[in-house]
């Protein structure tokens, strides 16, 4: 795929693009493919010595999203408004992805600094397409559906409802919900989900993009002044390539506040040092004084 540039004329957005090694001036964010992807368009397929499982070659894409020429715009320092021309590439990219019948999913997703995984300091978050759906993403997938078909609602939509709340609130705008979810993998943890019943991230309006801006400058910045800018990773998790209406997709960011050791690793159950109601009452209370 060609490279992305976004630019800023008169006050709008512009799209450009990367030719020929010429790289576009004056960008406010830029796109292009990982220097090491983990998947790839050009991916041949595999040949080789029989195997006990089904093989595939790693079909796909993965690209890098500057998402600011300034070196340090991470969300929780840029203007909302950088942090929402990011948002803009990242769901271009989105779309254009899912116009491979081949991808079945596509995740947006974000490590901050050296222990959370990113190989660069400067503020860039990642975008992976997949032939198959994670697994992650297909139990969330068939949890919700049952929960849809016995209860007649979705399931995310009733947390909503529920966190808006209780002591696991840490902020909230016209569109979005900010709270430490009640069974929280790691210290600290938060989501920040849509209050309008969405499937699909690419599916967001203007003013609901302006809004996930703002959550992501205030919750993150939050975290950023209350831990001294501990590492973190956060990935969104939306609907794949078949709609499914009972989805209701997320963001969840993990920050990297613990070691997962040989109990967690062996049974896929995570000890968690601080209750959720703790780990929202601290980040609520830099939300207020900011």
């Amino acid at each position: 795929m060609a490279d992305l540039v976004l630019l800023k004329r008169e006050g709008k957005v512009v799209l450009s693009r990367d030719d020929n090694g010429v790289h576009t001036k004056d960008w406010q964010v830029r796109c292009f493919p990982n220097l090491y992807p983990a998947l790839s368009p050009s991916t041949r397929k595999i040949s080789g010595p029989d195997s006990p499982m089904p093989l595939a070659g790693a079909y796909g894409y993965h690209e890098v999203i500057v998402e600011s020429p300034n070196h340090h715009d991470h969300p929780g320092q840029a203007r909302p408004e950088q942090t929402q021309l990011a948002l803009k590439a990242s769901l271009i990219l989105l779309q254009r992805y899912y116009q491979d019948k081949k991808i079945k999913y596509v995740e947006l997703f974000r490590n901050h600094r050296k222990e959370g995984g990113a190989s660069l300091s400067h503020p860039h978050s990642q975008i992976i397409g997949t032939p198959f759906i994670p697994p992650n993403i297909k139990s969330e997938l068939t949890m919700a559906r049952h929960y849809f078909v016995a209860r007649k609602r979705c399931i995310f939509c009733e947390i909503v409802e529920k966190e808006r709340f209780s002591p696991r609130r840490v902020f909230e705008n016209d569109h979005f919900l900010v709270f430490s979810p009640w069974a929280s993998i790691s210290p600290f943890e938060f989501w920040v989900i849509p209050k309008r019943h969405e499937p699909r991230l690419e599916n967001l309006a203007e003013e609901e993009q302006k809004d996930l801006a703002g959550a992501l400058n205030i919750s993150l910045g939050a975290l950023a002044r209350l831990l001294h800018n501990p590492p973190y990773n956060y990935g969104f998790h939306t609907c794949p390539s078949v709609e499914r209406e009972f989805y209701h997709w997320h963001l969840e960011v993990y920050p990297k506040l613990s070691i997962l050791a040989g109990f967690e690793l062996s049974t896929g159950v995570y000890i968690n040092v601080i209750a959720p109601e703790l780990a929202a009452e601290a980040l609520h209370e830099i939300v207020v004084k900011r």
